[in-house]
C-alpha cells in the first residue's frame, strides 16, 4: 500500500498536476490551431494517456484519511476510490478518440467526433483540485498558497479553452469575410499570432474593458461574445474577490505585527525614549518575528490533548532534554509534568535574566544563544553558559540571594520554571526533590549550573 505522504506519491502528484496543466493547455489548442498534428505532438499526448492510465492504477493502491486517520486498508482504499472519482478518472482517459478513429469517424473538421472527444481529457481537472485539497492538510504547505493557485490555475485554463473557442468558430465556417478572423487579417498567419489574438480578445472581454479593435462579425460570434461577457465578468470579478481575500489572510500575522510596531513607535516617540533604546526595542520585535512569525505559544496550543503538547514541547526543548541532567533522573510521568510547567521567554542582547541581590524565583533553561555571569560592583566575567545549561536551582530552593547577573550575550531564549510551579510539583511529586539534590551533588562532575566558588545564581 501507497502512503498518501510518502515522498513517492508527493514526486508522482507533482508529475499529475503538472500534466493535467500540459493537457488543459495542449488539447483545446490542437482542437483550435493545429488540425494536422505532428507526430511529437501525437506522441506527447500518447505518453501522456499512459500516465493518467497508471495513475488510476495507482490510485487503487494509495492510502486515503478519513476522521483525521490514515486508511491502509487495500478493500477500503478500493472501494473508497471507485464510490469517488473513479468513473471520472476513466472517462476523462479512455482512448474513445483512437476508437472513434480505428471505427472510421468520417469527419475531419475541428468538430469532427474523434477530436471533440479529446476535450473529455480536460475532465482531469477534476483531479488537479483533488490532489490540492489532499496536500492543504500537509503540514509542509500553506493551504492558502494553494487556493491562490486552484483560483490562478481556474482562471488561466478557463481563459485559454474561450480564446481557442473563440477561434474555432470561425474557422469551422471556413472564414467567411464577416468573420472577426478576416477583420483581423489573420487568417493566413501563423498558428501562434492567432491565438495571441484570440487571448487579447479573450481578456478584454472577460475584464470588460475591450477596445473593439477585435469584435464579432457572426451570429455566432455573437451568441459566443455574450456568454463570455455575463460568465467571464462574474468569474473575473468572483475569482479576484477571493485571491484579494486570500492574499489577505496570508498576510493577517503581518499585517496585525506592522500595527502592533506602529503602535509602539508611536509610544516611544510619545514618551521620547531616546533612539539607542527604540532601536533596541525595534530589534528586539524584529527577532520575535522571525522566530515566531506573530504566534503566541503559550496560548497557541491550549486546545491541543496533552500527551500532543508534551510531544511538541519535547521537540522544542529536545538539548535541554538532551544535556540537563535533571531530566535525565526524572521518571518520564515528573518530566511531563515539568515540560507542560516550562514557559518560554526570550531575552535581547545586554538584557538580564536575573539580576545580582534578587531573591531566587525561577529556574531558567536555554535553549538557544549565549548567557554571561557577572559578579560584583564592577560586574567581573565569571562564565558563560549556553544550550542545554540551566541556573537558579540553589537560590530559589534556598531562598537567597542571588550573588551573580546573568546576561544575555545575543538573542536567547529560555525555558523558565517559576517558583509556584517548583513549588507544586514539589508536592505533588517528593521524588523531585530528591533528584534536584542528586544533580546539585554531582554539580561539580556535571558542570550543568556552573556554580562557582562564592557564586549563587
Amino acid at each position: 500500500m501507497i502512503r498518501e505522504q510518502s515522498a513517492f506519491r508527493l514526486c508522482w502528484d507533482a508529475m499529475i498536476l503538472a500534466l493535467i496543466l500540459l493537457s488543459c493547455v495542449l488539447i483545446p489548442y490542437q482542437l483550435a490551431f493545429l488540425h494536422d498534428a505532428s507526430r511529437v505532438h501525437n506522441g506527447l499526448m500518447f505518453f501522456i494517456s499512459l500516465v493518467f492510465l497508471a495513475d488510476i492504477g495507482l490510485n487503487f493502491f494509495t492510502s486515503y484519511r478519513e476522521g483525521g486517520s490514515e486508511i491502509l486498508d487495500s478493500g477500503k482504499v478500493r472501494q473508497h476510490y471507485i464510490r469517488g472519482h473513479f468513473a471520472i478518472d476513466l472517462l476523462a482517459n479512455f482512448p474513445l478518440a483512437a476508437l472513434l478513429l480505428l471505427a472510421g469517424d468520417p469527419q475531419v473538421g475541428v468538430f469532427s467526433g474523434a477530436l471533440l472527444v479529446r476535450l473529455l481529457a480536460l475532465l482531469r481537472l477534476f483531479r488537479f483540485f483533488i490532489i490540492l485539497r489532499r496536500w492543504e492538510v500537509f503540514s509542509w504547505t500553506n493551504p492558502g498558497y494553494l487556493r491562490v493557485m486552484k483560483y490562478v490555475g481556474v482562471v488561466l485554463i478557463f481563459t485559454h479553452c474561450i480564446a481557442c473557442l473563440w477561434f474555432a468558430i470561425a474557422y469551422r465556417d471556413g472564414f467567411p469575410e464577416d468573420s472577426w478572423v478576416v477583420a483581423a487579417g489573420i487568417e493566413g498567419s501563423d498558428p501562434v499570432t492567432q491565438y495571441i489574438r484570440s487571448m487579447y480578445w479573450t481578456i478584454t472581454t472577460m475584464t470588460t474593458v475591450g477596445y473593439g479593435d477585435i469584435s464579432p462579425g457572426r451570429t455566432s460570434e455573437y451568441l459566443l461574445a455574450v456568454v463570455i461577457m455575463l460568465i467571464g465578468a462574474s468569474l473575473y470579478a468572483f475569482i479576484i474577490g477571493g485571491v484579494a481575500s486570500l492574499l489577505s489572510n496570508l498576510q493577517a500575522a503581518k499585517n496585525s505585527h506592522w500595527e502592533h510596531m506602529e503602535s509602539v513607535e508611536q509610544y516611544l516617540r510619545a514618551r521620547r525614549i531616546p533612539a539607542y533604546l527604540s532601536t533596541r526595542v525595534h530589534n528586539y520585535y524584529e527577532y520575535l518575528w522571525e522566530r515566531q512569525k506573530g504566534l503566541e505559544e503559550t496560548t497557541l496550543l491550549q486546545d491541543l490533548p496533552e500527551s500532543l503538547r508534551l510531544d511538541i514541547m519535547s521537540h522544542l526543548a529536545r538539548d535541554v532534554l538532551d544535556k540537563v541532567p535533571l531530566f535525565r533522573h526524572c521518571t518520564p510521568v515528573l518530566r511531563n509534568k515539568l515540560l507542560l510547567a516550562l514557559q518560554p521567554a526570550t531575552y535581547a542582547p545586554g538584557n538580564d535574566l536575573v539580576q545580582q541581590g534578587e531573591t531566587g524565583k525561577s529556574i531558567v533553561f536555554i535553549t538557544r544563544g549565549d548567557v554571561e555571569i557577572l559578579a560584583g560592583e564592577k560586574e567581573e566575567l565569571f562564565g558563560r553558559l549556553g544550550p542545554g545549561d540551566y541556573f537558579g536551582y540553589l537560590s530559589l530552593a534556598l531562598q537567597e540571594q542571588r550573588s551573580a547577573s546573568v546576561r544575555a550575550c545575543d538573542y536567547c531564549e529560555v525555558l523558565i520554571l517559576d517558583k509556584a510551579q517548583y513549588d507544586a510539583i514539589s508536592s505533588e511529586y517528593p521524588e523531585f526533590l530528591q533528584v534536584m539534590k542528586k544533580v546539585s551533588a554531582e554539580r561539580s562532575e556535571q558542570a550543568s549550573e556552573l556554580l562557582l566558588e562564592g557564586i549563587v545564581l
